[in-house]
């Protein structure tokens, strides 16, 4: 029952990386000062996926997302999109909506960009069993990017001390590769695994995520098709996935129309 952004600085490309915007001179509105801007994304997704797991009871999904970048590669981000964890409603187990909230560095290293994230992925409707688990959690999440021409190689690494619903210590290791074929056409990939420890309801034994697609965009819009599963079956599911009935973690196509708002037409 988690998430990391569509957004490209928090879970690298694929999946995550759908939503990239042109940055708006927020201060040309006199908002910010001259070397902070401010962009944003609406989007919407036939699953929304996280890690290979759907969030979303396999349903069409609207997003949004806010953006401030500042000096010296620091910038911060607000993220909502609807979920349904297929858990009874009726107790307030399944919130009905997501927003995470995150700050991060960017730092070059010599050619390769080095990109530390604090992320905060929180359920503000989750009303579930008064044992004491909470929905919302937290991530310190790092990256290394380094760039070959046009292919692009990111790993990435999440730790979370406190996992979703008292699931444990988390982590998640993977990696990322991008390849651009021309102005308007970029291939991914991402392979990665996610793992918890010390898990209040045991189970946790880890498992691998994938995804694979293309995105096609044209000014402000990109259109991202891809496929995305874990090595899950239905019982192992029910860890990460209360409600494992319609198997979330089951493979998958998806599809995300995203606007970038603010970007040259």
């Amino acid at each position: 029952m988690t998430k990391r952004s569509m957004v490209l600085g928090l879970a690298g490309l694929g999946l995550a990386g759908l939503g990239q915007v042109a940055g708006v001179h927020a201060e040309d509105a006199g908002l910010l000062g001259s070397d902070v801007t401010l962009s944003g994304t609406v989007a919407l997704q036939s699953d929304y996926r996280f890690r290979g797991i759907s969030q979303n009871a396999r349903q069409a999904t609207p997003e949004a997302s806010l953006i401030v970048q500042g000096p010296s590669g620091w910038y911060g981000s607000v993220w909502a999109a609807k979920t349904n964890w297929g858990l009874p409603r009726k107790d307030g187990a399944t919130p009905s909506y997501e927003v995470d909230e995150y700050v991060g560095k960017h730092t070059d290293l010599w050619g390769t960009d080095l990109n530390v994230e604090a992320y905060y992925y929180s359920y503000p409707d989750y009303h579930g069993p008064k044992d004491g688990a909470k929905a919302s959690y937290f991530e310190a999440i790092g990256q290394l990017t380094h760039n070959f021409g046009d292919l692009s190689l990111t790993g990435s690494w999440a730790y979370s001390p406190a996992l979703s619903l008292g699931n444990g210590t988390g982590n998640d290791l993977s990696g990322t590769a991008a390849y651009t074929l021309n102005d308007w056409v970029t291939l991914s990939a991402d392979l990665g695994h996610q793992w918890a420890q010390n898990a209040k309801y045991g189970g946790g034994d880890g498992y691998t995520h994938y995804d694979a697609g293309a995105t096609v965009t044209y000014h402000a819009v990109s259109l991202d098709l891809r496929y995305a599963g874990t090595d899950l079956g239905a019982r192992a599911c029910a860890f990460y996935m209360g409600n494992a009935d319609d198997h979330p973690c089951a493979g998958g196509f998806t599809a995300t129309l995203s606007y970038a708002i603010g970007a040259p037409s």
